[in-house]
C-alpha cells in the first residue's frame, strides 16, 4: 500500500458529499479540490464545489450534469458516481476521511518539495543560502496549505470582499488581520497595519520612527496579544528593552541610563517590566542582518507562535546578498522582499527606513516620497507609507504624513511626543503649545492630560 496516497478515503468523502450535502461545507474546512490525487475525483469534487456555492442540490444526477456541460464526457459518469455512492453508505465519517485525503496530498508534497531540494543541492543554481531560503519556502507552504498559484473566480474573491467589510463594520474599522497602531485618529485613517502590506515609516535621524514603530510593536503585544517579531538592526535587545519599560513605566530615560531613579520610578519601572515580560514580543538584535534570515525567522515564528506583524528598524541596515550590485539595486531587492515577505505570511511589515538631506535644505522641509533613500523602489514596492515631521512651532507635536496609501486616503495626523520617555500620544489640542504634567488617564478611548 502506497503510504502517499488513498484512492479508498478519496472515495469515501465523494460519497459522502454526494449522499448528504450538509457536510460538504465540513469536508472543505479539511480539503480542496487540490487534495484528490485521481483526476477524475478532482473532477467531481470540483462539481460538487460549484453546485453547493450556487445553492443547488449535489447529488448524482446533478453532478453527472455538470461534468457533462463542463466538457466532462471524458470521465465515465455513471460508472464513476455509482462507485462513489456505494464507497459511503453514511456520510457519519466523511471529516475522518477527508483528513485522510489531506494527509496524503501533504505527503506527495512533502515528497515533490524534498526532491525538488535535493535536485536543486546536486546541481545548485546559486548560493547555498539562496538554495536554503527556498527550500524553506517550499515547506511554509506546505504547511500553511498553500497552493502555487492558487486561481480564484471573482465570486469567490467577492465573497472573501465582503465577509472583510462586515467584520470591518462590526469592528468599527479594523479588519481580521489588520494589527491596530494604537493611535486613534492613524487608525480612522489606514484601518491600521493591513495583512500582506508593507508599510514604510521614514524620517530624518532623531525624529522618532524607532521610538514610534517600538511603541506600535508593543501595542500590538501588549494591549491585544498579538504576536510580534520585531528585527532590530540598529539598537541592542537591552536598549529596546529600557525603551519599552521607560515609555510603559513612564519614566524619564535619562534617569534610567544615569541610574538616578527615585522609588516610585523604580516601582513603575518593574511594574512595566513585569507587564512586559508577559507579552508575545519576540526580539532578534543581531547585527547585519540579511533578507534570508529575517525572513526564515518570521517564517519560523509564523508557523510556531503565529505571529501577527514583523517589525524591520531598520531598512538601509539589512545586509544585501550580493554586494556586488549598485546600493540603489540592493536596496531595491530588500523592499521587493520585504513585500513578499507580507504577501507570503500574510501578515503586515512595518519596515524603518531613512529620508535623504534634500528634506533638510528645501524652504518647506515636510518630507515627501521622492525623499525617500536610495530607492524609488521602496516606493512602488510599499502600500503605505508614512513619513515622520517634526513640527517647529510646536516640538512636542510630530505629524504622520500618509504619503502614500494604495487602498486609502492620505493625509496628516499629528501626534504628541513625550520626549522624556520617547512616547508618542493621541494629539491633545491643549498639549500642543508646550509641555505639560505626563499624567494621563483614558476617556473615551483618548489620553486626557491632567492640568
Amino acid at each position: 500500500m502506497n503510504p502517499m496516497h488513498c484512492d479508498d478515503a478519496e472515495r469515501c468523502v465523494l460519497g459522502s458529499m454526494l449522499r448528504w450535502n450538509g457536510c460538504i461545507g465540513d469536508v472543505l474546512q479539511v480539503v480542496r479540490v487540490e487534495d484528490f490525487r485521481v483526476d477524475a475525483h478532482q473532477a467531481v469534487c470540483r462539481a460538487i464545489v460549484g453546485l453547493y456555492d450556487a445553492g443547488k442540490p449535489a447529488d448524482a444526477v446533478t453532478v453527472a450534469e455538470r461534468l457533462l456541460a463542463k466538457g466532462g464526457d471524458t470521465i465515465p459518469t455513471t460508472t464513476l458516481l455509482a462507485e462513489l455512492w456505494d464507497a459511503a453508505p453514511s456520510a457519519a465519517n466523511a471529516e475522518h476521511y477527508a483528513r485522510i485525503v489531506r494527509e496524503k496530498s501533504i505527503l506527495r508534497s512533502l515528497h515533490h518539495a524534498g526532491n525538488e531540494i535535493a535536485a536543486s543541492a546536486e546541481s545548485p543554481s546559486g548560493p547555498a543560502e539562496e538554495l536554503l531560503e527556498a527550500a524553506e519556502r517550499s515547506i511554509f507552504a506546505i504547511a500553511e496549505g498553500a497552493v502555487a498559484g492558487n486561481t480564484v473566480t471573482v465570486a469567490d474573491a467577492m465573497r472573501e470582499a465582503a465577509d472583510r467589510l462586515d467584520v470591518r463594520i462590526a469592528s468599527g474599522g479594523i479588519s481580521v488581520g489588520s494589527v491596530p497602531t494604537g493611535f486613534i485618529d492613524l487608525d480612522d485613517k489606514t484601518g491600521g497595519l493591513q495583512p500582506s502590506e508593507l508599510t514604510v515609516l521614514a524620517a530624518r535621524p532623531s525624529v522618532g520612527k524607532s521610538a514610534l514603530a517600538i511603541q506600535i510593536a508593543a501595542h500590538a503585544a501588549l494591549r491585544d496579544n498579538l504576536p510580534v517579531f520585531f528585527a532590530s538592526l540598529e539598537m541592542s535587545r537591552i536598549e529596546l528593552a529600557e525603551r519599552l519599560m521607560c515609555g510603559d513605566g513612564r519614566v524619564d530615560g535619562a534617569k534610567v541610563r544615569t541610574g538616578r531613579v527615585c522609588e516610585d520610578e523604580m516601582r513603575s519601572l518593574l511594574a512595566a517590566q513585569h507587564r512586559l515580560s508577559t507579552a508575545p514580543l519576540f526580539i532578534d538584535d543581531t547585527a547585519g542582518q540579511t533578507m534570508t534570515r529575517i525572513a526564515a525567522n518570521a517564517r519560523r515564528l509564523k508557523l510556531r507562535h503565529g505571529i501577527k506583524l514583523v517589525v524591520v528598524d531598520y531598512l538601509g541596515l539589512i545586509v544585501a546578498e550580493d554586494k556586488k550590485l549598485p546600493r540603489h539595486e540592493q536596496v531595491a531587492g530588500i523592499s521587493r522582499r520585504l513585500k513578499l515577505l507580507s504577501r507570503e505570511l500574510k501578515i503586515p511589515v512595518l519596515a524603518l527606513h531613512q529620508l535623504n538631506r534634500n528634506v533638510e535644505h528645501r524652504q518647506n522641509d515636510k518630507p515627501r516620497l521622492a525623499d525617500l533613500r536610495e530607492s524609488g523602489a521602496v516606493e512602488q514596492d510599499s502600500d503605505t507609507v508614512l513619513l515622520l515631521h517634526r513640527d517647529e512651532e510646536h516640538p512636542n507635536v510630530i505629524e504622520v504624513l500618509i504619503a502614500k496609501q494604495r487602498n486609502g486616503p492620505t493625509g496628516v495626523v499629528p501626534l504628541t511626543f513625550v520626549k522624556e520617555i520617547t512616547r508618542f500620544e493621541n494629539h491633545a489640542v491643549d498639549v500642543a503649545e508646550g509641555p505639560q504634567p505626563i499624567r494621563p488617564f483614558r476617556g473615551n478611548g483618548r489620553h486626557v492630560y491632567e492640568n
